[in-house]
Formats: C-alpha cells, sequence, structure tokens
C-alpha cells in the first residue's frame, strides 16, 4: 500500500470512527428524552393524521375518550401509509410549509399503528450527519485537507447546539443542513466562475434551483438568509461584469420562487396573512428591545456552541489578526474577505432575532454550522500564519492537537450532562403518572383554551391511561358520568388559563372530591390528585 492510499484509508477509518461516536452520543442522548414539547407532538399529529388537528382536538365537553383516540392522532394508520396528502393538507392550516413532515410522514409510513419518539430522532440523525458532511466539503474549500475539516465537523457533531437539536423534532435540523448547503453551493460557484467563462454551468443551475425550493418548502426563514446571500453574490457578480453569470443566477432564483409557490400555493397566506408572518411584520418596525434580544439570543448561542465563551474566542482571534496585520503576516484584504464570508449567517443572526416570535435557540440554529465552520477555519488559518517557518506536516499536527484541546474544553458537550430538550423536568410527571396508573386507568383533563391547542401537548401522556374524560373549563356544564365519584382518587389535570378556584368548586359540587394535592407540572397544565 503507498503512502497516498495509506493515508485514504485512514481517513476513510476516522471519517467511520467520528460517525458511529457521534451516533452512539445521540443515541444516548436519545434514551434521556423522557417528554415533549408541544410542537414536537404537533410534527407527529400533522405529519399522520387524516384528521385535521383543529378537529383533532377540538374535543367534546364532558367526553369520555379512549386512549386509541390520541395515539391515532400520533400514528399513521394502515391505510394511510406514504399518503401525503396528509402533510400537505394538514399544514395549510398552519404557519409553515410541509417538506419536513413529509419526510417525517415517510419513517412513520414503516411503522403503522405505532408512535414513538425514535421516528423523529432517526430522522434527525440522518439529517445531521448530512449536515456535518456538507460542512466538511465547506471547510475543505477554507482550509483544505480532509483530516482537520473531520475533526472540526466531529467537535461541532458533539456541541450542546446540535444534540440539542437532533433531539428536536421540528424542522431546524432539516433547516440547517439546506442552509449549509446553500452557503456551499454559492461559494463553490463562485469559485467556479473564477476557472472559467463568464456563465454558470446548467448542473450548478439545476442543483441550486432545487435547494432553493427544498429550503422554501422547509421553513420559511431559510428565505431570510437566502435573501442576504443572493444579495452579496449578485453585488460580487455586478461588481466582476459577469453580466451573463448574474442574468443566470437571478433567474434561477426566480424560477425556483415561482416553482415553490406553484408547488405550495398555501405559501402566500401563510407569509403575507398567517399570525407568524404578522408578528415578523410587527417586530420588524418596533425598536424596543432589540439590542437586549440581540444580546440573549448571542449569549444562547454561546452556551451552545462554545460552552459560554464564543464571545472570548472572537475577541482573541481578532486581536491575533490585528497583531498579524501589524507584523504584515496578514493583509486587510484577508480579514474583509473572511468578514464578507461571514455576513450572510451575520445578517441572517441579526434579522431572526429581531423579527422572531421568542428569543430561543431553534431559529439561530440553521447558521450554527456555518458560523462554527467559519470561527474554526479562522483559527486554523491564524494558526497556519503563524506558524509559517514550521513545516506544514508539523503544523497539520499541531493544529490539530490545538483543535481537539480546544473543542474538547470550549465545546464538547460532556455526557453526563442534561440537554433542555430532553426534557428531563418531566421527569416527576411521569413517575407520578406511573404510580396513579397502577391503581386507576383514567384521568380527568379541565381545559379553557378557546384555540384548543394546549392539551396536545399532553397526548402523548394520555397513552399511559385507558381513557380520558374531557371536561371544558370554559362552559362547566354538569359532568355527565357521575360514576367517577366512585373512585377513591382521581388525577385531574388542570390547564393554564383555567381559574383553579372555580375548578375546585366545580368538582366538589359535582363529584363531591374535597381534597387536592398538587401532584406535578407539565407543559401548559398541572396534574392534581383529588380525593
Amino acid at each position: 500500500m503507498n503512502r497516498k492510499s495509506y493515508k485514504t484509508f485512514f481517513l476513510c477509518l476516522l471519517a467511520i470512527c467520528y460517525t458511529l461516536i457521534l451516533c452512539v452520543v445521540y443515541i444516548h442522548f436519545g434514551h434521556t428524552k423522557i417528554g415533549y414539547d408541544g410542537d414536537e407532538v404537533f410534527s407527529y399529529m400533522s405529519s399522520n393524521s387524516e384528521v385535521n388537528y383543529k378537529e383533532l382536538t377540538a374535543l367534546q365537553d364532558n367526553s369520555w375518550y379512549p386512549s386509541e383516540y390520541f395515539h391515532d392522532a400520533l400514528s399513521v394508520k394502515e391505510g394511510y401509509r406514504f399518503h401525503y396528502e396528509i402533510p400537505v393538507r394538514n399544514q395549510a392550516t398552519d404557519v409553515h410549509p410541509p417538506f419536513y413532515y413529509i419526510l417525517l410522514h415517510t419513517i412513520c409510513s414503516f411503522f403503522p399503528g405505532q408512535f414513538s419518539m425514535w421516528y423523529g430522532i432517526a430522522l434527525n440523525i440522518i439529517l445531521t450527519l448530512l449536515s456535518l458532511f456538507v460542512l466538511f466539503l465547506l471547510l475543505r474549500l477554507f482550509i483544505g485537507g480532509s483530516f482537520l475539516p473531520l475533526t472540526i465537523c466531529f467537535i461541532f457533531g458533539m456541541t450542546y447546539g446540535v444534540i440539542n437539536n437532533v433531539l428536536f423534532i421540528r424542522m431546524y435540523v432539516l433547516l440547517m443542513l439546506l442552509v449549509t448547503l446553500q452557503y456551499y453551493l454559492h461559494l463553490r460557484m463562485f469559485l467556479a466562475l473564477k476557472l472559467t467563462t463568464d456563465k454558470f454551468k446548467f448542473g450548478q443551475l439545476i442543483l441550486l434551483a432545487l435547494v432553493t425550493i427544498l429550503g422554501t418548502l422547509s421553513q420559511y426563514y431559510f428565505l431570510i438568509f437566502l435573501f442576504w446571500l443572493a444579495a452579496f453574490f449578485c453585488l460580487i457578480l455586478f461588481i466582476q461584469k459577469k453580466w451573463t453569470a448574474l442574468f443566470q443566477y437571478v433567474l434561477t432564483i426566480l424560477i425556483s420562487g415561482i416553482c415553490s409557490v406553484i408547488m405550495y400555493p398555501t405559501m402566500i397566506k401563510h407569509i403575507f396573512s398567517g399570525y407568524r408572518g404578522e408578528e415578523a411584520a410587527h417586530k420588524l418596525v418596533s425598536i424596543q428591545g432589540t439590542f437586549g434580544d440581540i444580546r440573549e439570543m448571542f449569549s444562547i448561542m454561546s452556551r451552545q456552541l462554545a460552552n459560554r465563551h464564543l464571545g472570548q474566542i472572537l475577541v482573541i482571534m481578532l486581536f491575533w489578526a490585528l497583531l498579524l496585520l501589524l507584523l504584515k503576516k496578514l493583509t486587510v484584504k484577508n480579514i474583509a474577505y473572511t468578514l464578507i464570508l461571514s455576513l450572510p449567517a451575520i445578517l441572517y443572526f441579526l434579522t431572526i432575532t429581531k423579527i422572531s416570535p421568542y428569543v430561543i435557540d431553534r431559529y439561530i440554529t440553521p447558521v450554527y454550522g456555518i458560523i462554527f465552520g467559519l470561527t474554526a477555519a479562522g483559527v486554523v488559518m491564524l494558526t497556519k500564519i503563524t506558524l509559517s517557518n514550521v513545516r506544514t506536516v508539523s503544523i497539520n499536527y499541531f493544529i490539530a492537537a490545538l483543535i481537539l484541546c480546544i473543542g474538547a474544553f470550549f465545546s464538547i458537550h460532556h455526557m453526563t450532562g442534561n440537554v433542555e430538550q430532553s426534557r428531563y423536568w418531566f421527569s416527576d410527571r411521569n413517575q407520578a403518572i406511573k404510580e396513579y396508573t397502577s391503581e386507576n386507568n383514567f384521568c380527568i383533563y379541565i381545559s379553557a383554551d378557546e384555540y384548543h391547542w394546549k392539551i396536545w401537548s399532553e397526548f402523548p401522556s394520555f397513552l399511559e391511561y385507558e381513557k380520558i374524560y374531557y371536561i371544558d373549563g370554559l362552559l362547566w356544564n354538569s359532568v355527565s358520568d357521575k360514576t367517577i365519584s366512585d373512585y377513591n382518587k382521581i388525577l385531574v389535570y388542570i390547564e393554564d388559563g383555567v381559574d383553579i378556584e372555580k375548578a375546585k368548586s366545580y368538582i366538589q359540587r359535582e363529584l363531591g372530591y374535597r381534597t387536592w394535592e398538587l401532584l406535578f407540572e407539565s407543559a401548559y397544565a398541572e396534574g392534581y390528585i383529588i380525593k
């Protein structure tokens, strides 16, 4: 085996080892997941239920519902496998496009009549590994070689932000994949244009259109990243007078947008008249709290990518670069080039922070790969320039050791730690339900939500019972089934928004129970044992 073959074999072996370790880590944290965010439950409902979620959650007052009712809402029925009209139709009444739900429906269709968090986590693991592969290709353009890009991708895959995102069964891992891929495609197209004539190849344009369409049909925030990326790309083509390429690019983006609308015309209503679109427009024109939101969102990103040290790392890199500039080992052009490369991700971060309904991580995770990759590539390049008199092989080994040490200290999430999407705070609730169901097989749920969205957070917990009795806390009609009062104790869910004193008076009047004991707190409800 010659030297080149040996190197290729080593890199393949390293890639396999890194991949296996990442899969083991993701599966380990998957086992720590003991609860669901309401949006995750909605992902399953919208992907799999042939009944629209608005009808599904509008339960009838003073009525019994078997647990199978809620199980059917979360799983694919035998006769509806690979029935893609379901997620497309359901998402028409929501605020998001359907592509992620189509993928989740595909996974669930292989397991009809079953519900498991692992269907969503498995999909996210696949999408995450694809994202890391695209990031690897991107890093090869930045720093060359394969060993360092592989190591950086491995460290990124082990960060809190990525692990947490894998466990969150929503479309944001998919969005990270498509955002990173779109960024990589633009960079490749630009580099290819420098080596060829004043036009793009047809295959490049087809791939650009495909990623644009899939991104648009995954999450509308993709369009914000594309806006900034396309703006800079067109500006560069204009400055360089690449007129044919500019025309091809603009035409491809326009055709992609038209195709997206033709494939999913509901997106027009979602963007311009949906409640999320209206919220975004309102926040865009409001100045109040903007700087506080930016500071808080950056703090979230710093915690999830660099264990709260991202700001310090960037400051050190800045002074490092300035020192090399003074020593004439670095030029202003190099710094400007790096800034231009990072601007689409930075402007996406600022725009999303400005318009997003909540200051939470899910909205900024799509650019995590680009930001982490650019930061790591910056450290590598600064180190190479600083050690420019040392042998190349020695530099590579030194940089690899440096990156591993920095990554282990600042970025890699410890296996013993918790992540938010494990929903570890539901352990008390789950244990309480387990103990209760060993004696009784039903519960009562009292709601005061006229839009019926809070209750779906409890659908997975309802599977632990045989049946659930639903009471409308806005009506307070008489209980129709008085046999409920025959039991010594009953578990009652009191939804947020329900007047607890009215609920106690109602239960005492209708069923005779007087003693209330708070058992647990859930996402949008509290569980009480009444005796």
